[in-house]
């Protein structure tokens, strides 16, 4: 995994198919490997800044 995709989740759920670029503190925070990710919400709200 490069990161580059990687994202913050400020609206909704994902599932994440496979994540080894995160760090646990990382993903506590919010943050998700875009490519990987499936929403399992309604909506879901990213952030890539």
């Amino acid at each position: 995994m490069c990161c580059t995709c990687k994202a913050k989740l400020t609206k909704g759920k994902v599932n994440m198919k496979v994540n080894y670029g995160l760090e646990p503190d990382e993903i506590d925070a919010g943050y998700i490997l875009s490519c990987q990710s499936h929403p399992v919400s309604d909506e879901i709200e990213v952030d890539f800044d």
